[in-house]
């Protein structure tokens, strides 16, 4: 089981926004809470933090689940640090 939050993975996406959805900027600190949800569910399936992140972007962003996984290392180092 991971240790990391629904609350601290929305944070970090938000934070991040991998996907570019100008979330910070619109002041939206909810835009990423579903993805985050989605996330925090595989984690207590037994994913690890990168494997469910990306199968969930995926999902939710692209038919095709081709991406650049780069977009997603900010979001883990944010997650990590606030881990620390």
């Amino acid at each position: 089981m991971s240790g990391y939050t629904k609350d601290q993975i929305s944070q970090a996406l938000f934070e991040a926004d991998p996907m570019n959805t100008c979330c910070k900027e619109n002041d939206c600190i909810d835009e990423y809470d579903g993805i985050a949800e989605a996330i925090s569910a595989r984690l207590l399936k037994g994913d690890n933090l990168e494997q469910a992140m990306i199968a969930e972007i995926s999902e939710w962003f692209f038919d095709d689940g081709r991406f650049d996984v780069d977009r997603l290392k900010p979001v883990l180092e944010l997650i990590r640090e606030g881990d620390k």
